[in-house]
């Protein structure tokens, strides 16, 4: 029985401009694991995260989360943004913070948890 891995990515490649930023990366990630990327500043950790998102597109390369396209699994998936992302002057906690990754589900005004 061949298990679903969490996610699957084969020969992505993301430039920007003209500027090639990760290349030819292939790996997957097994259901159940934690898994933590790490690099120096500018290695390509928040690119990597952005087009595995679909907020940047790849040069080539495909990616899959439960096997299928982020599209279709996009239910399945969270994402928390970096620290900069965020206004912390703005009166939110980081359970809110984590939770903003529900409104697609629950929608804005429905109360969660």
């Amino acid at each position: 029985m061949d298990e679903k891995k969490a996610l699957t990515v084969d020969q992505l490649s993301v430039n920007y401009d003209k500027v090639p930023v990760l290349w030819d990366l292939n790996f997957s990630i097994p259901k159940g694991k934690l898994v933590g990327i790490l690099g120096p500043n500018g290695a390509g950790k928040s690119t990597l995260l952005k087009a595995l998102l679909g907020i940047i597109k790849p040069l080539s390369g495909r990616i899959e989360f439960l096997g299928e396209p982020y599209k279709k699994a996009r239910k399945s998936v969270a994402y928390v943004p970096q620290r900069s992302a965020v206004d912390w002057d703005f009166p939110i906690t980081v359970f809110d913070v984590v939770l903003m990754g529900r409104y697609g589900k629950t929608g804005l005004f429905k109360k969660i948890g």
